[in-house]
């Protein structure tokens, strides 16, 4: 390999590092978002369950109870 070889292959490597880091970073991202999702529907499932489990309790509708209580 010559010189111009050697610096062709050098500035190709550091173009596939920086869009390695790109995606890393991109795919890091996605899954923050994910886990976000997925803990913003688990606490809304709690939630939505406690708020079921009152309104029994009281013998109400969860309509009602939503209504009159929140």
């Amino acid at each position: 390999m010559n010189n111009e070889d050697i610096k062709q292959f050098i500035k190709a490597f550091n173009d596939f590092t920086k869009h390695a880091e790109v995606e890393l970073m991109h795919h890091d991202m996605n899954q923050s978002y994910l886990e976000h999702e997925l803990r913003k529907q688990e606490s809304k499932m709690i939630i939505e369950n406690e708020i079921e489990k009152k309104a029994a309790e009281l013998e109400v509708t969860v309509d009602y109870y939503m209504e009159e209580f929140m």
